[in-house]
């Protein structure tokens, strides 16, 4: 049987954390202070797959709920007791020392944890003597990354966590959700007042970004989350279904791509009874070498061997082989290089796969 109150409880596992800066010694060198960075500071594993100096990261957000990706609250912690209160700003949640009723601190002997205590956000003594702060846990998860879970960034800027949530909303406005659009997550500089001292400096803000057009984009939301998530083709890897090679005639590829249209093809004409009956008989008396067979569809490994030379010739095989206008196959060129001649074959192959048994 399930325990009540433990069993019903989730939590994402967490991969790891991504950082904004470094500690660096003080001048002193007897101790450190934190130093922001112009990228983001990973670990070596993500190191290894996205370099140094990277500060754009491909993810995806694993929920719609709020909670859970984009958590936000102002939070005090303490040096011995970590999270000591959360809250909303109307409302928090304190730890309590049981025998003084303050905060909780190192002397602490007994704790009681409070809620529904009042919260007075950037008014709160805590907050102006920096005890207390803005904290955005950001979750997400990266489908090329090895793992099965979430990676986190921590951030108290004002900027990142406005950014975050705009963006967030304007994803959800376009595409009607957020959970498993393709993202890009960045880390951008841009000139800002200090508050201080009223003078101006330039410091890095997260914000989300896409790939493509948002017409592409939109047609990648309407697909399902396992499609999304699927890799690219190797480039050395044939089609599953092939069981031979078969090898495209150049001559009459070349004179297929001149004759794509259908205007520049003749109409399909439909005989009557009379006229298919009258045609039988000629062929029935025509000799054996000069009888005529309807022509063949090319199997799908002739269609997957085709090069198209760029981006124009590849929604030109669209169409004359399964009469797809452009828009219709963005959604399957989107993600590919199309300037690369592996990636353009590539997206080729990804069309026939997908539309080869309704063409």
């Amino acid at each position: 049987m399930p325990i009540k109150g433990l069993s019903e409880q989730r939590r994402v596992p967490r991969l790891g954390k991504i950082h904004l800066g470094r500690k660096v010694p003080t001048k002193s060198g007897d101790s450190t202070r934190p130093e922001a960075s112009d990228y983001f500071v990973m670990p070596p594993e993500l190191v290894h797959i996205f370099g140094e100096e990277c500060n754009e990261l491909p993810i995806m957000i694993p929920t719609e709920d709020d909670e859970v990706w984009a958590n936000q609250y102002y939070k005090r912690y303490s040096m011995t007791r970590g999270l000591v209160c959360r809250g909303d700003g109307i409302t928090c949640r304190r730890m309590i020392d049981a025998k003084t009723g303050g905060v909780a601190d190192r002397n602490t002997k007994e704790i009681v944890w409070k809620e529904g205590l009042p919260c007075d956000g950037m008014d709160c003594p805590d907050y102006k003597v920096k005890a207390c702060k803005e904290v955005l846990n950001l979750q997400f998860i990266m489908p090329d990354v090895p793992g099965l879970g979430v990676w986190q960034i921590d951030t108290s800027s004002i900027n990142s966590i406005r950014n975050i949530n705009s963006g967030a909303a304007m994803v959800r406005l376009v595409y009607k959700r957020l959970a498993f659009i393709p993202l890009l997550l960045t880390l951008e500089p841009i000139e800002v007042v200090n508050p201080d001292d009223g003078k101006k400096k330039k410091v890095r803000v997260l914000n989300f970004r896409v790939n493509g057009t948002m017409r592409e984009l939109m047609a990648l939301a309407a697909k399902p989350y396992t499609e999304l998530l699927l890799p690219a083709p190797a480039e050395d890897e044939p089609p599953s279904d092939n069981t031979e090679e078969v090898v495209i005639d150049p001559k009459q590829a070349a004179k297929d791509i001149n004759d794509l249209w259908p205007e520049d093809k003749p109409t399909k004409q439909t005989l009557t009874p009379a006229a298919s009956a009258k045609q039988a008989s000629k062929s029935s008396t025509a000799p054996k070498e000069a009888k005529t067979t309807e022509p063949v569809k090319e199997p799908e490994t002739n269609l997957m061997n085709l090069e198209p030379k760029d981006k124009t010739e590849l929604e030109k095989f669209a169409f004359k082989y399964f009469k797809l206008q452009p828009i219709q196959v963005a959604p399957e060129i989107s993600m590919y290089d199309l300037s690369k001649l592996n990636q353009r074959k590539q997206a080729w192959q990804q069309i026939v796969a997908a539309y080869h048994k309704e063409g």
